[in-house]
């Protein structure tokens, strides 16, 4: 589907609930129709976008400031999320987001530092266990 058609059923609201998240969350969904998604008023649809790693960096820097720290998390967790935006988010108010942060493989070291002290224990045993550039940085 293009995304012209995409857009067309999308106004004729012929599309699902159901429907949007499969699409959202389908490796093969191009850029276009992921942007459209990340719009969504269904949480559950920009989830999935979120969660692509499709999904332009663009886009992931925009849902990274949603209010909803589900969305946030799945951001967090995503491996093509810019190193910018790993970077907030290892500050964020939630811990599943920080926790999420520690399990990304792009998280730079000195994030993992930070983390490894986090308050909350749960994201501080994540990026304990996390990586072997983290434990060949304690060394």
């Amino acid at each position: 589907m293009t995304v012209k058609e995409f857009r067309i059923q999308l106004a004729l609201g012929s599309l699902s609930n159901d429907v949007k998240e499969e699409v959202a969350g389908n490796l093969n969904t191009c850029k276009g129709i992921l942007t459209i998604l990340s719009k969504d008023k269904d949480w559950w649809v920009k989830w999935r976008v979120a969660g692509n790693i499709s999904t332009p960096k663009e886009v992931l820097t925009v849902l990274s400031k949603d209010k909803n720290w589900g969305i946030r998390e799945e951001v967090a967790g995503n491996i093509s999320t810019p190193v910018k935006v790993l970077n907030k988010l290892s500050r964020d108010k939630d811990w599943t987001v920080r926790y999420n942060i520690a399990r990304n493989p792009n998280t730079p070291k000195e994030v993992l530092i930070i983390l490894s002290s986090d308050k909350n224990q749960s994201a501080e045993y994540s990026t304990a266990s996390s990586t072997d550039t983290f434990k060949e940085t304690l060394t």
